[in-house]
């Protein structure tokens, strides 16, 4: 029986949740084990709550994607079944600094575009009239550079996505096969 993670748009981060009867120490013994298999594709590593996996291209590059795994008990139902969720995305450094980088367009936007409004009300001339431009740009300019970061990493994408296919794949094989 295969399935397919129910992911709707490789395009931004996307996400899933599924469930499995796995246990949470099946469940990572699970990831191990494919990682260990296919340690010359992927790197990354587990523990009781997180996984975090990655695809090795040589040396790993900065816009490279990851892989966030969240094993959880599922507390809403008290039956037996493990949640997992995922995320597949930047690391959360670029996310961090592409947030920034819109934070400070959006602020140089509201800030300077205030002032310098208010001067052009008052005195018909600004020396400020710059930064209106100059904050479009920055975020132009940083929305471009993440549509080619996306482009650059989209074989990763596809990669991670096949690995939570297999190793969800394995789990429903593992648990329709226990004793």
């Amino acid at each position: 029986m295969t399935q397919k993670v129910p992911i709707k748009s490789l395009l931004s981060r996307p996400r899933f949740k599924v469930y499995t009867n796995l246990s949470k120490n099946e469940f990572i013994k699970l990831i191990k084990k494919y990682l260990d298999q296919n340690s010359e594709e992927y790197g990354g590593y587990v523990n009781r709550e997180v996984a975090m996996i990655r695809v090795r291209k040589g040396k790993d590059k900065y816009w490279h994607p990851q892989l966030q795994i969240r094993i959880e008990e599922d507390e809403e139902d008290n039956s037996n079944y493990l949640v997992v969720r995922g995320i597949i995305g930047p690391k959360p450094s670029i996310w961090t600094f592409f947030a920034f980088l819109y934070g400070l367009s959006g602020a140089i936007f509201i800030t300077l575009g205030s002032y310098t409004l208010s001067e052009y009300i008052v005195k018909n001339e600004s020396v400020w009239i710059w930064s209106i431009p100059f904050s479009i740009l920055l975020a132009m300019g940083t929305y471009f550079a993440s549509l080619y970061g996306h482009h650059l990493a989209k074989y990763q994408l596809g990669r991670l996505y096949h690995f939570v296919n297999i190793v969800l794949n394995a789990a429903d094989f593992y648990e329709n096969h226990k004793n």
